[in-house]
């Protein structure tokens, strides 16, 4: 009972806090765009407040040690499935690699741990706390469904209201934007359930991140690849979801490791 008051009331002030963020975004414009980072940063604040209401001293949001593999895996993981379906993009359709980045490379390194900084401020929330908790309450199946599609949904308000993943319709966007949230849930379940750390789910929600917004999202030249590759990309999604499917057939004890 107290697990399902504790999810509740974690939900009702993430989108309290995320719903502030929206409004200040959405009604700002591009003068508003950093409420996004701010915004990064709800779910966690609203595990640390629920936390400490109704699990004051115990330690298990995740703040632990764990084997340096499944760090490894987060940073990897990602690369895998971006490398993959960007390559795949790159070779079939001309003239697609830009050869662009971002910025030069001492900048790039300069920026990691912003994305490290803001996915923690996820994950916190999402993994560190949510994650958990649903699956002592239910099962790790339900756990990643439900997780997943609140995940999603909790960024739909910035993608309906054209201020994320622009570039191709809605009726398109958001189902496979959604696909690839579920594959990544469960991705980042399996690490942070095996490794009963944090840390894996923080490296890898960054690694995601910085791979596709900072190295192969600039290298590709706009047009139609928003369809293949990337968040609202098809090939990419498809990738993440047979990882996913690799790493949740194995046996589900060891997801509770």
């Amino acid at each position: 009972m107290k697990s399902k008051k504790a999810i509740l009331w974690f939900l009702i002030v993430t989108f309290f806090l995320s719903g502030i963020c929206y409004y200040l975004r959405i009604a700002g414009g591009n003068a508003a765009a950093g409420m996004t980072s701010v915004l990064m940063f709800c779910p966690g604040t609203a595990a640390i407040i629920v936390h400490r209401i109704y699990y004051r001293g115990e330690k298990n949001l995740g703040w632990n040690r764990c084997s340096l593999k499944y760090v490894i895996a987060g940073a990897i993981i990602p690369a895998v499935y971006f490398g993959l379906s960007y390559g795949a993009y790159w070779i079939v359709i001309k003239n697609s690699f830009s050869g662009r980045i971002y910025t030069n490379p001492i900048g790039l390194l300069f920026l990691i741990p912003s994305f490290l900084l803001t996915a923690a401020g996820e994950e916190i929330g999402w993994r560190g706390f949510l994650l958990p908790q649903l699956a002592k309450t239910w099962n790790i199946r339900v756990a990643v469904l439900f997780g997943g599609l609140i995940w999603a949904v909790w960024h739909f308000p910035l993608i309906l209201s054209g201020h994320y993943l622009v570039g191709t319709p809605v009726w398109y966007k958001l189902p496979v934007f959604t696909i690839e949230i579920l594959a990544m849930t469960a991705i980042l379940a399996a690490l942070r359930l095996r490794s009963n750390s944090i840390w894996p789910a923080v490296v890898l929600h960054a690694s995601h991140n910085y791979i596709d917004y900072m190295i192969c999202s600039p290298m590709t030249e706009n047009g139609i690849s928003l369809y293949f590759v990337g968040e609202t990309g098809i090939i990419t999604a498809v990738i993440a979801c047979l990882i996913a499917v690799i790493l949740v057939n194995k046996k589900s004890s060891r997801m509770m490791g």
